[in-house]
């Protein structure tokens, strides 16, 4: 009877991993590793401790991070921070850390400040100068959020959005989809919260610099006030280099920043999206591609409290300088046109077919504000994961590099090397690299930007990139994806397990677990500085091998 009742258990079990596995509830490859991870604690009758590929000893980790020693040693202490003996470690240095462990700890008692009053005043002064120009009805409606407590972003539409996106994720192999018909129809009859006429000379400007989110029945704006002021920096900036009569919206916008600010005008500004998205957060936000890039700084500023975020890339721009600068910067550069001050200027002669409108995403004018003001950024604190398909960057290398002969091309070759030297350079930059296309798998591809607090995530469907180039999704929002399914107990329950792909402890455990498995090569560990010279050799070698 006993050996009766055990084998029905193993059929049991094994009939449950293979439902798991064949109805797509868990990927096949993760689903065996689990069994094995299984089998073998069963085995030996214990929980083995899977070590932190990224340990290293305590003042390492305190000069990396920027604490002092005697910090890190009093959270390892009182059970903040835990230690591991590991291999390599001694009497002499004693335990080890996790660099990532000792970020999170540092960041948590380091958080930024809320929204003050002074920082409050200083952007409501921005808002009242701006509504002396075109953009007044866009600046009254995001003084209006700032002012009025009662100023709610949520809509149940958004929370059925990202169901529809998880629900058309769950197909198996190649029946994964963004988003069923009934989702992308959902997602394009979104109607914007703040929105704008595209007829005065803001909504023109904002039109061209692909600032505006169009919904179906022809409205266009903006998903959240954050994203409205947003905009409205990306005019000031950008949008005041291009010839015309409307570009005059962006210096209006830029001298209002200015007689608040002063020359720090930009980074203020950029810091006041961030405090605007931390006191009116919305779920779900629709996000055109140059404001995909233009946001960097926002998002890492609001992960920084968790101390690492993760990144997912196809195209990287620290090895593709098309895809760093953008096509008017790029252009001025292979020119040799004197570079100016701020780092997102180009010439007049660089505006010749070069609006974000006419041209491909990759080559967004807004992408160098993505490194500048975001992950290249030393003010703004945390392990930033950044992890790219080395078989795309290696097409589009050489691809570019190709169009190039003599000169032109040594030189494109030299200023790839010299984004990857200036990223290696950065202490809090982890980089990556996929090598295998097909270990670039279909969630990876969609991951842009994850944290703790939210959740960046890529549409490649051209249908669903009409509408927008990314969603940017509040992770408190998950359980309630799950709850808007409570009519239908299987669908909840696969949900449930989808819905996981979208948070950050799962997709941090998978980018761990690549690391391990050597599915993910480090170039570059986080926390961890590089002399010039050696990151100069490594991005050599590593720009040099992808044009072999």
């Amino acid at each position: 009877m006993q050996n009766h009742r055990d084998e029905s258990i193993s059929i049991a079990l094994e009939r449950l991993a293979l439902t798991l596995g064949e109805s797509g509830a868990v990927p096949v490859p993760e689903l065996v590793r689990a069994l094995e991870r299984a089998a073998e604690r069963l085995r030996t009758k214990s929980v083995p401790e899977e070590l932190p590929y990224d340990l290293v000893t305590q003042a390492e980790a305190s000069r990396a991070v920027g604490v002092s020693r005697q910090a890190v040693n009093q959270w390892v202490r009182n059970g903040t921070l835990r230690s591991y003996e590991g291999s390599g470690s001694s009497s002499r240095h004693g335990p080890r850390v996790s660099l990532a462990e000792v970020a999170v700890a540092a960041n948590r008692r380091s958080r930024d400040v809320p929204f003050s009053g002074g920082r409050r005043r200083e952007l409501l002064d921005f808002l009242l100068n701006a509504e002396q120009g075109s953009a007044a009805p866009v600046a009254q409606e995001i003084r209006r959020a700032l002012e009025d407590d009662s100023y709610d972003g949520h809509s149940p539409e958004r929370i059925r959005v990202l169901g529809e996106f998880v629900v058309a994720s769950m197909g198996l192999g190649d029946q994964q989809r963004e988003f069923t018909p009934e989702g992308l129809q959902l997602l394009s009859e979104l109607v914007p919260a703040i929105t704008v006429d595209v007829a005065t000379p803001f909504g023109r400007l904002a039109g061209s610099l692909q600032l505006l989110i169009r919904s179906a029945d022809g409205t266009a704006g903006f998903d959240s006030p954050a994203v409205a002021l947003l905009s409205m920096l990306g005019c000031a900036t950008l949008g005041s280099l291009y010839p015309g009569e409307d570009s005059g919206v962006g210096h209006e916008l830029a001298h209002a920043g200015q007689e608040v600010w002063g020359e720090d005008w930009v980074e203020r500004l950029l810091d006041a999206v961030f405090h605007l998205g931390e006191l009116r957060p919305s779920p779900l936000t629709r996000f055109t591609s140059s404001l995909t890039y233009l946001d960097n700084n926002r998002f890492l500023r609001k992960a920084q409290a968790a101390g690492v975020s993760i990144s997912y890339s196809r195209g990287p721009g620290p090895l593709l300088p098309q895809r760093f600068y953008g096509a008017p910067i790029l252009r001025d550069m292979m020119a040799g046109v004197p570079r100016p001050d701020a780092p997102w200027a180009f010439s007049s002669d660089s505006t010749r077919d070069a609006l974000p409108t006419q041209l491909e995403s990759g080559l967004n004018p807004f992408r160098v504000m993505n490194y500048e003001y975001g992950l290249l950024d030393p003010d703004i604190h945390g392990i930033r994961r950044y992890c790219f398909s080395a078989a795309d960057a290696r097409r589009d290398l050489r691809l570019y590099a190709d169009t190039l002969s003599g000169r032109d091309r040594h030189r494109y070759v030299e200023y790839a090397v010299e984004s990857l030297t200036r990223t290696l350079l950065e202490p809090s930059v982890e980089l990556g690299a996929v090598d295998s296309v097909q270990d670039f798998d279909w969630w990876k591809d969609h991951i842009i930007r994850a944290s703790q607090q939210e959740v960046l995530l890529g549409l490649r469907d051209e249908r669903a990139r009409r509408v927008a180039h990314a969603l940017l999704v509040s992770t408190s929002m998950l359980p309630s994806v799950v709850e808007a399914a409570n009519t239908d107990s299987s669908l909840r329950d696969r949900l449930r397990i989808y819905v996981k792909n979208l948070e950050f402890d799962v997709i941090d455990a998978r980018y761990r677990d690549d690391v391990r498995r050597g599915v993910s090569r480090i170039i570059k560990q986080g926390g961890l500085a590089m002399s010039p010279s050696d990151a100069r050799t490594a991005a050599e070698n590593e720009i040099h091998a992808m044009l072999a």
